[in-house]
């Protein structure tokens, strides 16, 4: 697996701001970022949580984080405000979300305003804002990480599909409002991928009975969802726009 992160891909100069980057899928995003030589703003959900992450920051210069809480209007205007001091964002993605698995007749509208605040509204907001700055520089990626939840869907998902297709009709609009001013939109839609969250909250019979209906027969690395997320943060990206992208192993097919 070693080779995977050999690509060689240079983003010196860019600043990229990066939803849910500490932990998972989205912490193996931040680490391609910063290998690619991007400068990258990583967001947390607790003022405390953020403020320890500063603190025990050994690259200051290539890292920063801010607090942002998707669920509470006024932290999430505080952000906003600090996101266009900056003036300067050239890749953006929204990584950060949450799910709740439930009958949909066991949900209810609290669940529903939690999981849309978090995973519609929060990217909504930070495209539209991000955007401005964007449109001002005359460029800009912006990846949306959706799921494979947004091509498919299982018992239990009512709120999360719903929110998936949501960011997946968010990217397309956006793809054709921005594209003339050299900023292009794309969503990765993940498998299922091993990171540290799955691998302790299965079984190895849990692991092996998904991994066996893959395809390829295993389970995503973080990395390998990483590098498309990088590919289209980059300028190497300078045609694909609009596409919701399903990286699963073939899963989706079976």
């Amino acid at each position: 697996m070693n080779s995977i992160s050999n690509v060689n891909i240079d983003l010196s100069g860019k600043v990229a701001l990066i939803t849910g980057g500490t932990r998972g899928i989205g912490k193996a995003i931040a680490d391609r970022f910063l290998d690619a030589g991007a400068s990258i703003i990583l967001t947390g959900t607790k003022a405390t949580e953020v403020e320890k992450l500063n603190a025990e920051n050994t690259n200051p210069q290539g890292i920063s984080y801010l607090q942002v809480d998707f669920t509470n209007e006024g932290s999430v205007t505080a952000f906003v405000a600090k996101i266009h001091e900056m003036g300067k964002i050239d890749v953006l993605v929204n990584n950060a979300g949450i799910n709740k698995i439930a009958p949909n007749t066991e949900t209810s509208n609290a669940d529903f305003d939690l999981l849309n605040d978090v995973n519609v509204k929060g990217p909504y907001i930070l495209c539209r804002e991000v955007s401005k700055l964007m449109k001002a520089n005359g460029y800009g990626r912006i990846v949306n990480v959706t799921s494979i939840w947004s091509a498919i869907t299982r018992p239990g998902r009512s709120i999360y599909t719903t929110n998936k297709h949501a960011i997946a009709g968010l990217t397309k609009t956006l793809a054709i409002e921005l594209a003339e001013h050299n900023i292009l939109v794309n969503a990765v839609g993940p498998g299922f991928t091993l990171t540290e969250l799955t691998a302790t909250t299965n079984t190895p019979e849990e692991l092996k009975k998904i991994t066996d209906i893959i395809p390829i027969k295993r389970m995503a690395q973080p990395v390998e969802i990483a590098n498309l997320v990088l590919y289209l943060g980059s300028e190497l990206n300078s045609y694909l726009t609009g596409q919701n992208l399903i990286i699963d192993g073939g899963y989706t097919n079976v």
